[in-house]
């Protein structure tokens, strides 16, 4: 098999629903695609809340992942506001497929850090913000938005459920792949956690494709000895591109 990522093996991390497409992508490049989902996306229990959230009014609508789209528009009956902003181009293109107006997004990378260097986000006071989100997710754009300003509520429309695994079904995926990619904070830990002791240097050693700065730092915070590779923006194309530059091992 020929392509740039010619007998790599890639662990695929990803919650299942998200990740055929990228293992489409490494197939064609002419890699293996090992799948490895440690996540799943639930609607988040207390529903009548988040209903209650997104039904009032405000100004602008934040969404923070293309999962917040998904079961947002589930309790919205598939109704967006005039204004929105979207994380990155994967969340964008999430509402402009629901129909949504155009959302700002970053400049340049995707992140909440990014989003926040908008100019229309510089000068929020008296605006009133809705995050839409997942819950125990990061409170960057919250913490921030406020300090600026802004009105700021949040609505959690998704939960992310760790799943279980058998210890010697994990070492295995470890020891088989060339590559990690990894691409939730929540992710990562729960990888180190379900890895069995006797596999955990290995892992350790792995490179890991990422999709931002934030996650680097969390890595190094784990133990993982090599820098992460940085997929930015996100995108299945760029985890794919990000594979195919760690040095074959």
């Amino acid at each position: 098999m020929s392509g740039p990522l010619a007998g790599r093996r890639i662990l695929v991390t990803r919650p299942a629903h998200q990740a055929d497409n990228l293992c489409r992508l490494i197939e064609a490049d002419g890699g293996v695609a090992i799948r490895l989902p440690l996540l799943t996306i639930e609607p988040v229990a207390n529903a009548a809340d988040a209903q209650r959230r997104l039904a009032a009014a405000h100004d602008l609508w934040i969404f923070t992942s293309a999962n917040a789209v998904r079961h947002a528009l589930r309790l919205t009956g598939g109704t967006l506001p005039a204004h929105l902003a979207a994380i990155g181009p994967a969340t964008a293109a999430a509402l402009a497929a629901a129909g949504g107006a155009e959302a700002a997004t970053p400049l340049a990378g995707a992140s909440s850090e990014a989003l926040l260097q908008r100019p229309e986000l510089q000068d929020v006071r008296g605006r009133r913000v809705l995050i839409v989100t997942g819950a125990g997710g990061l409170d960057v754009l919250e913490r921030e938005l406020q300090a600026r300003g802004a009105s700021v509520e949040r609505a959690d429309v998704y939960r992310r459920v760790a799943l279980p695994y058998p210890p010697e079904a994990v070492a295995s995926a470890v020891r088989r792949s060339d590559v990690i990619v990894v691409t939730s904070g929540q992710s990562l830990e729960h990888l180190v956690r379900l890895t069995p002791a006797e596999a955990q240097r290995l892992l350790l050693r792995k490179p890991l494709v990422v999709p931002s700065a934030r996650m680097v730092e969390t890595a190094r915070g784990l133990g993982f000895t090599q820098t992460p590779r940085v997929a930015e923006p996100v995108s299945d194309q760029a985890l794919c591109a990000a594979c195919a530059s760690v040095p074959a091992g």
